[in-house]
């Protein structure tokens, strides 16, 4: 129920052997790294090597992004990596790859401006006219898109001043015009502004746009051409370099990653000093591996857990739960990971959240449903992302929501004699279930009850990690909080209720007023305030049988009004799918909204009670190596 207790260690060597011992330390591979601070020693300072690997680094991303991937069946030896990074290889692949890349860029350039001037041509080859015999000194031509609506107006114009021009259609709903004008008699047009006239530049060109337009098709095909043989060169490039240029790139973000490392080392003149947080437990082991491979000109020092916490000495986060309960941790990292010396609330979760959605479904057959529909999507949804981890606590619930299905003798909203006399079974009772539509109050006596349990343990979860906090005022007002929830609820059942002897009024009563003394000496009047917001928490839990009667009232009128007898002749052609259709909306509907209010009384009324979250995750300083080995 806890995270990994942590440590803290000191590691004090020569400078000279700094660099092995980075290398050491990502062998090893189980320590987390952390930035020495001290107000007496500096830091090691940034080495130039690393400005140099950085720019390396930059060069082949970008290289690596100009060429295709490629398929890599094997890792290469890092020795290999190294080679090709000093190597007339590289040189030449990188001016082969910007020499192409370069090209292409320029002919794609070239193609759109291709395309913009074929899209120019075939406007002006539907005029049919040859542009070099109108080149003459005296005559300009103005060419302009026009709505057909505004066109009667221009054409209107045109014929006034006795000028010469064409219509073509340009679309459906606009023309191009040809205009000839003299020389200087542009105010002809100045006008036509006012309808919409927009101006587009006349091909220079000394023939018809047919024939340019042909000409430009067949620059087009060269220009294609000679992309597509780049492209092929890249290409074979790619396959030929690829594998060496991630390699080298991974190699050279893994150094560069070591030696950014050095700054969180503390320094002296001669010597190194290393902070670092591994798992208590495996201190020992990394004492034998660093006598194995610091040799003896190194000291050791550990900061067990316990001395972390009283100098509250924040460490990192490291959950081990069984792999069975993976979704369930996942939750608790979507939510916020647990400090490392709180409560890990995974098992927790685990534990409540699907009592919580089964009691909210409670149907047999939704229940079979839910699970096989978590199932698909389980199967069809990958592993890394959200849904499947959801998925996945989804069928979790699915189990005790078929068992409370048979609790509350529900198979679809309907009790099993139903069922079993659809098959010819008359009369047949099997047990009496707790049907809810006629145990209100009972059941929500116990929603209520186990909001009181939930909220307890809450508290209780609370007084536990306050008292390992070595928090003893927090501690109390948890355990006082605790004995006002459990002595609130034995003073109502009995005073109100009846439900319980009348010889624990009293000491019920006593328990109370001392907590509610605690508390308020511990946090004030403002948690005396907290009271309201306590007894809220615990009757929230009143949805469980909320939620579950809508599912349940809206089973019973598909039963009532759809259900598919055979008395119902011809009609069951249609009342068949809309009986199965109506029960599978349904469940649909019972699961979200179990899934999400299940969520919430875990999440907001129970672990408000002792959950702070705010946990840094431990990560170790060792690197992935996907396309290098050593």
């Amino acid at each position: 129920m806890w995270p990994v207790r942590m440590c803290k260690i000191r590691l004090v060597g020569l400078k000279s052997n700094l660099r092995s011992t980075i290398e050491s330390v990502e062998r090893y591979g189980g320590l987390e790294i952390k930035k020495f601070s001290s107000s007496h020693l500096s830091n090691i300072a940034y080495s130039s090597e690393r400005q140099e690997l950085l720019s390396q680094l930059l060069k082949l991303e970008g290289l690596i992004g100009l060429v295709e991937k490629a398929d890599i069946k094997s890792k290469v030896d890092i020795s290999y990596a190294k080679s090709f990074l000093k190597s007339r290889d590289l040189s030449s692949a990188e001016e082969k790859i910007r020499a192409a890349t370069s090209e292409i860029q320029g002919l794609e350039s070239e193609l759109e401006i291709l395309k913009n001037e074929k899209n120019r041509l075939r406007m002006f080859s539907k005029f049919g006219i040859d542009f070099g015999k109108l080149s003459t000194g005296s005559l300009q031509l103005i060419a302009g898109i026009i709505q057909n609506a505004n066109l009667p107006y221009v054409e209107k114009s045109l014929k006034s001043a006795e000028c010469s021009y064409a219509v073509k259609p340009a679309s459906q709903t606009s023309s191009i015009v040809l205009i000839a004008i003299r020389k200087g008699s542009e105010n002809v047009i100045s006008s036509f502004s006012k309808y919409g006239f927009e101006r587009i530049s006349v091909p220079s060109i000394t023939s018809t746009a047919s024939a340019e337009l042909q000409k430009a098709e067949g620059k087009t095909a060269e220009i294609t051409k000679r992309k597509a043989e780049l492209k092929k060169e890249l290409s074979g490039i790619s396959k030929k370099y690829y594998g060496a240029l991630v390699a080298s790139k991974e190699y050279l973000g893994i150094e560069s990653s070591k030696i950014a490392a050095e700054s969180l080392f503390g320094a002296t003149g001669h010597t190194f000093i290393l902070e670092a947080y591994l798992p208590e437990k495996n201190f020992s082991g990394f004492e034998k591996f660093a006598k194995e491979n610091f040799g003896n000109e190194f000291f050791l020092k550990k900061l067990g857990s316990e001395e972390l916490e009283r100098q509250h000495e924040a460490t990192p986060t490291l959950l081990e739960n069984p792999k069975i309960f993976a979704p369930f941790e996942f939750m608790t990292r979507f939510m916020a990971l647990p400090k490392s010396n709180e409560i890990d609330p995974t098992i927790i979760f685990l534990l409540f959240f699907p009592v919580f959605y089964g009691m909210m479904v409670g149907d047999v057959f939704y229940g079979l449903i839910s699970f096989l529909l978590a199932a698909l999507i389980v199967k069809k949804t990958s592993p890394n992302g959200i849904l499947n981890p959801v998925a996945k606590i989804w069928m979790w619930g699915a189990i005790p929501t078929i068992i409370f299905g048979f609790v509350f003798d529900e198979f679809a909203g309907m009790p099993h004699e139903k069922i079993l006399s659809f098959f010819g079974f008359e009369n047949m009772v099997l047990y009496h279930g707790l049907e809810r539509m006629h145990n209100i109050q009972i059941l929500l006596s116990i929603t209520i009850l186990l909001g009181v349990f939930t909220i307890a343990v809450g508290f209780l979860m609370g007084f536990m990690n306050a008292a390992r906090h070595h928090d003893m005022k927090h501690a109390i007002a948890k355990f006082a909080w605790f004995a006002f929830v459990c002595a609130g609820t034995v003073l109502i059942s009995t005073f109100m209720f009846k439900a319980l002897p009348e010889y624990l009024l009293i000491p019920s009563g006593v328990i109370l007023g001392v907590s509610l003394l605690a508390i308020i000496f511990l946090e004030g009047f403002l948690g005396l305030l907290e009271v309201p917001s306590v007894i809220g928490n615990i009757l929230s839990f009143a949805r469980i049988l909320a939620v579950g009667l809508v599912g349940v009232v809206i089973a019973m009128i598909l039963n009532d009004l759809a259900f598919p007898s055979p008395d119902k002749g011809l009609l069951l052609i249609i009342l068949v799918p809309l009986y199965i259709f109506g029960h599978i909306f349904n469940a649909f509907l019972a699961m979200f909204e179990s899934l999400i209010q299940g969520a919430r009384l875990n999440f907001v009324e129970f672990y408000s009670k002792f959950f702070h979250g705010g946990g840094k995750e431990f990560t170790p300083f060792r690197f992935s190596r996907k396309y290098i080995k050593n």
